[in-house]
């Protein structure tokens, strides 16, 4: 399987790749110019787009989110881990957290059902706290850094406004600006 990680190192593709996303999720169609696009999408108060937090303990054991889990659930997922409760990551898997004193374990789906390829992922809970501040902050740096850049060498207008939704959209962090 393959994912991509937003930071501050994205790539241009990378780039076009989330924004090609993000604007199928939320039917916005490839063939609108640069413009409509963006217009049409700076409309929303709300957006959806597949992907979020992954759980990584090395190169072959993840846990990725289950559909219908994507960037637009960081601030739950944070405000449940924080509060020690298992978020919604997802279903067809629906990956889970359950919590012990001083630690918690990720499970890739329910372990109430008997499967197979069940993968978990054992993590303190100060580990899990911290990874996932970083990977706020790796959003945070996507979007201040090679997202801002790469729309700000087409329109600096959208590049500002993308800026404020991406950060409302994903991290909550203010309110949308039109």
């Amino acid at each position: 399987m393959e994912f991509t990680f937003l930071s501050s190192n994205s790539s241009d593709s990378e780039v076009e790749l989330f924004l090609l996303h993000l604007f199928g999720y939320n039917k916005i169609s490839a063939s609108w110019s640069f413009e409509e696009s963006f217009e049409e999408l700076l409309k929303e108060d709300e957006v959806a787009i597949l992907g979020g937090v992954a759980f990584i303990q090395d190169d072959e054991t993840y846990i990725l989110p289950g559909c219908c889990c994507g960037l637009e659930d960081m601030q739950p997922i944070s405000f449940s881990i924080r509060a020690k409760q298992s978020p919604w990551l997802g279903h067809d898997p629906s990956p889970g957290i359950i919590y012990f004193d001083d630690y918690a374990v990720v499970w890739s789906d329910d372990p109430e059902v008997q499967q197979e390829e069940l993968i978990s992922i054992r993590f303190t809970y100060e580990e899990l706290i911290d990874s996932l501040e970083r990977c706020k902050k790796d959003l945070l740096g996507f979007i201040e850094g090679p997202f801002y850049r790469w729309i700000k060498l087409r329109d600096r207008d959208i590049a500002n406004r993308m800026k404020q939704k991406m950060l409302y959209w994903f991290l909550n962090d203010g309110y949308p600006s039109d």
